[in-house]
């Protein structure tokens, strides 16, 4: 959620620590307590929910009313779903049976809408928004912070970043945990940001600087993959993807497995595109190449004929929710504020 050098280590660990946490809060800003008993029986619905009564909604968050809210839209109709003006809710995904969903809550911040991770709660939720209860709280498992949660494909595991204290300072690790948020497993000790798994969970995607040598140039991040092993929870072969000079976060693969959307922008992130890497080909092409800071918790249709994501055009509009058609580049918007003084964040498919 909502997000970063060729240095000595050894004399600017912490000003790199620094430039870190800051990069992330400008990523997550433009874009931007009660543990269960790890053998207790998993959150996940053991009754899936029937093929026939899957929808093809949305869930997205808005600060309307002030405070950040997560809501459901289907049929052009918007039901609430988490309210509540202490806390901010942002970055909802749904669990691999659509029975229920996690989210992020943080202390209600006028100044920061969504993507808190320093102050992030992970929450699980049922499907109707009720039954909310803390799997991962604030300063969990010494934690300073934590975002982008992900499931696996069965939802017996949770993938995402937490922020650690190591050797070198404060840094992002890649991280799995069990359905109900308990036993911890560091993939890698590279710093890492917006991981997420292949569709068939062999492989994970992420955003990190080649051969992990940390850099205070931003465009240097760039799309990895690694194969996963679930048994050990380790990753291996760790392989470059991309090479550009744009800044690239949040990558997702489609439903089919053969591409990766991704956002890739300028450093200030203020002109953000929307790309797409083809796995076969090993090419990107862009999807969505305008003014604006596009990107966000990005996510495929059901079909994977279009991809959903939130848009800002610091002159024209707030946050927006958009599709593109990946066939025609065909841009639609699906929510837009009036009057314009609030946004729409974080859209997810269910």
């Amino acid at each position: 959620m909502k997000k970063q050098d060729k240095i000595q280590f050894a004399k600017n660990t912490f000003l790199l620590q620094a430039l870190c946490i800051l990069t992330l809060v400008l990523i997550v800003f433009l874009f931007g307590s009660c543990d269960k008993d790890e053998n207790s029986e998993s959150p996940i619905s053991e009754n899936p929910i029937p093929e026939e009564q899957l929808t093809s909604g949305f869930l997205f968050s808005s600060d309307k009313n002030g405070h950040n809210e997560l809501f459901k839209h289907q049929d052009d109709q918007e039901t609430l779903l988490l309210s509540d003006p202490n806390y901010d809710y942002w970055w909802p995904k749904v669990s691999p049976d659509k029975s229920k969903f996690l989210v992020y809550r943080s202390p209600t911040n006028t100044e920061k809408n969504h993507d808190d991770y320093q102050e992030a709660e992970l929450l699980l939720v049922d499907a109707d928004g009720k039954n909310e209860r803390v799997l991962i709280e604030k300063g969990k498992h010494s934690w300073t912070g934590q975002g982008v949660a992900r499931w696996n494909k069965d939802g017996s595991k949770i993938l995402m970043i937490s922020e650690q204290i190591v050797p070198e300072g404060k840094q992002w690790r890649m991280v799995t945990t069990d359905a109900q948020g308990n036993n911890p497993k560091n993939l890698s000790d590279w710093w890492i940001i917006d991981p997420n798994f292949s569709i068939d969970n062999s492989q994970v995607i992420f955003m990190a600087f080649p051969n992990n040598i940390l850099s205070f140039d931003l465009s240097e991040l760039e799309l990895h993959s690694a194969d996963y092993d679930a048994t050990n929870e380790s990753i291996s072969n760790i392989t470059r993807l991309t090479t550009n000079f744009t800044r690239d976060h949040d990558p997702s693969f489609s439903p089919n497995g053969k591409q990766i959307v991704f956002s890739a922008g300028n450093v200030a992130y203020t002109n953000v595109d929307i790309t797409v890497y083809d796995v076969e080909s090993n090419e990107e092409t862009k999807l969505v190449d305008d003014t604006g800071s596009n990107g966000g918790s990005m996510c495929w249709s059901l079909d994977g004929k279009e991809i959903l994501f939130h848009s800002l055009n610091l002159t024209q509009h707030p946050f927006q929710i958009k599709k593109v058609n990946i066939n025609s580049d065909e841009v639609t918007t699906l929510l837009a504020s009036t009057p314009q003084d609030f946004g729409y964040f974080h859209p997810e498919v269910y």
